[in-house]
Formats: structure tokens, sequence, C-alpha cells
């Protein structure tokens, strides 16, 4: 089952070129910052949205996720230098995008680059995780801006966060007496003397209850 994740609002980035440009540390800023260089608080307008992520993945299974920013309330420059851009994280699983984006963190981040700023609508690709490696959990940030190669209040940004549910994490192999240094003939010992110990118990038990019942002061 594919679920389509919408959010009102908006801020993002700094470089045009995305991860292209900044690279880890650029990604890492966003993650912190949002991209407060366009805008130091996320948009009141604006329909943002990420299709295609699945609310329970196949584990292994690629999938196509779409982007998209619409009636953001953003005027584009007469020539506009760039409208639009975005960066995705994943907890687990890896993206790729192809030429017209750039890839991080063995594939857990993906982001717009020159070649992909020219638009509001991108279509990227996810593979989900091995069963066992537990939920992914999707954060994307997206950008609108006016094209006017700067930052200034007339961009916007917001964050969307989604969430896949996996299959747990496996749980480690429950032990074998033996593996725990324990012999065969050491766990009967042991179940033996346990046994006796409980014989005795019970017959001091009988003997004590006896001997008050007959008592006479």
């Amino acid at each position: 089952m594919l679920s389509a994740a919408l959010f009102t609002g908006g801020s993002v980035f700094g470089y045009s070129g995305g991860g292209d440009t900044g690279g880890d540390d650029w990604a890492a800023g966003v993650m912190v910052e949002g991209c407060s260089c366009h805008n130091l608080e996320q948009s009141g307008t604006g329909l943002w949205s990420l299709e295609g992520f699945p609310a329970r993945y196949g584990p292994g299974t690629v999938y196509n996720l779409t982007l998209t920013i619409a009636d953001s309330g953003v005027t584009n420059a007469a020539d506009p230098a760039a409208v639009g851009g975005f960066l995705l994280r994943v907890t687990n699983g890896s993206f790729a995008g192809g030429d017209g984006f750039w890839t991080g963190d063995s594939g857990r981040l993906l982001s717009h680059n020159a070649d992909s700023n020219d638009r509001r609508n991108w279509t990227v690709t996810w593979t989900a995780p091995d069963e066992g490696t537990g939920d992914a959990v999707l954060t994307v940030y997206f950008n609108v801006v006016n094209g006017e190669n700067g930052n200034d209040a007339g961009d916007g940004w917001t964050r969307l966060v989604a969430v896949s549910l996996g299959t747990p994490q496996a749980l480690e192999d429950e032990k074998g007496i033996h593996e725990l240094g324990v012999s065969l003939k050491q766990y009967w010992i042991g179940l033996i003397g346990i046994a006796i110990t409980l014989v005795f118990v019970l017959l001091a038990y009988i003997v004590l209850r006896g001997g008050s019942a007959n008592y006479r002061g």
C-alpha cells in the first residue's frame, strides 16, 4: 500500500546545485537549520506533496517517489535561474536519482543539483532495506525560490516526515544448554539436586506440622 503525504507550509536551500555544491556538510546543515538561508520561517502557503512512499515496505522492493510543490505563492523572476529544490534523508534503504541528482551518505541522502533546479516536480527511486531492518523514517525538505539568484523573503521552504513500517529487527537466537557451557550430565545432576532439596523441605514441613498437631501444652 502506497501513501501520499501532503503538507502546507514552507523553508530549505542556500545552494542552487544542492549536494553537488555543498556535499554532506550542506545536507547536515539543512537537517539542523532547515532552509533558513532562504527564509527564517517555514512558509504558510503552498501544497507540498510526497507520493509513493509505502506505509509498509516490502524488503528489497524499489519504489518510485514523486515530490511536488504547487500553489507556493512564490512569484518567479522574468528569467529565473532556479525555481525549486529538495533534500531527502532516510534512515534505512537507499535512494537513486540518476544524473539530475546528488546522492550522499551511502545513498541515504539525495537532493536536486544544477540540472534539476529548474522545476518543482521530481521523481526518484528508493530501494527498501532487507527484512529485519526495522522501520524507515523519511524526511524531505522542499525549497521553492523566485529565481532571482539570491536568498530573500520571496523564497519558501518546508519539511515533511513519513514513516514506512518494516519487519522487526531480528532477535538473537535462543541458546541451548550446551551452548552456555553446561554439559548434559551437569544439567541432570542439577535437576536431581533440586528435586532432592524439595523432597527434604516437604518432609520437614510434614514432620513439623504433625508435631504441632500432637502437642499438648
